[in-house]
């Protein structure tokens, strides 16, 4: 299908340095960390400070900071990947590359991923093609302006005909921006076919209510409670954390439309 327009990052027009950016910028700030607690670390044994206090203020302060930056490099990441594009006979298709990533379990299937994503972008920036993985936007709910971004809930129509409502991002720098919104808001009075039941929601509910039981017995062992053997309470602790990933894991991809 024949291209009228493409709108993405200007950093990716050309020649994409997506996964370059990327790892280094995850690497960067795990490297950061590990510095940080392990510098920490020893100027509390060298200063004899108290740990208790001191070792929850550096896991605190280490932990927003790396919170901070990974939002940056994220923030980064769906600027680069995110490309809409206008057909000649006025239909509008979005793709987000980060769908293409490998996912596996080790961080080789990652990285691999990612290059094969900056060659797919790549690719997209050489050519004047619609992507075939690309999917087709049928009309927009909303758009909502924030500091540097828009929000755009979209209707959109997968190549697999699935059909969901998705949470693209038009973050500020791209080429021709102004136009992209307008024909973002053209959009927004389409009639707009059902959307396909996902399952997301109630996985998002089991979780939560995981979370919140193991967050309970996490208080009931606490040596300040003791009302459970307080050999339990770390473990719980680790549950917690593990919980609310996947808490966070399916609503970002009940927010992606899967």
């Amino acid at each position: 299908m024949q291209l009228q327009q493409v709108w993405m990052s200007r950093d990716v027009d050309g020649r994409s340095r997506y996964a370059v950016r990327l790892f280094s910028g995850i690497m960067g700030i795990a490297l950061l960390a590990v510095v940080l607690i392990g510098g920490g670390t020893v100027l509390i044994f060298w200063l004899n400070l108290p740990r208790e206090l001191f070792s929850l203020l550096l896991t605190c302060g280490v932990t927003v900071l790396t919170v901070v930056l990974s939002l940056k490099v994220g923030w980064r990441s769906v600027r680069d990947a995110t490309v809409f594009f206008l057909a000649e006979d006025d239909r509008m298709f979005v793709l987000d590359a980060r769908d293409l990533l490998r996912r596996g379990r080790h961080l080789l299937d990652y990285a691999q991923g990612s290059a094969e994503t900056q060659h797919f972008l790549n690719r997209i920036a050489q050519r004047d093609r619609l992507p075939e993985e690309a999917a087709e936007l049928l009309g927009v709910r909303t758009i909502k302006e924030n500091q540097g971004y828009y929000t755009v809930l979209c209707r959109i129509c997968y190549p697999n005909r699935q059909i969901v409502d998705r949470n693209y991002f038009v973050v500020r720098g791209c080429e021709n921006e102004e136009m992209l919104l307008q024909q973002l808001e053209r959009r927004r009075d389409a009639v707009l076919p059902e959307r396909t039941i996902s399952r997301m929601p109630m996985r998002i509910l089991l979780s939560t209510i995981v979370c919140i039981g193991i967050i309970l017995i996490c208080v009931f062992s606490h040596p300040a409670v003791g009302m459970l053997p307080q050999v339990i309470y770390f473990p719980c602790l680790a549950g917690v954390v593990i919980a609310a990933f996947f808490i966070i894991y399916y609503v970002i991809r009940y927010r992606r439309g899967e």
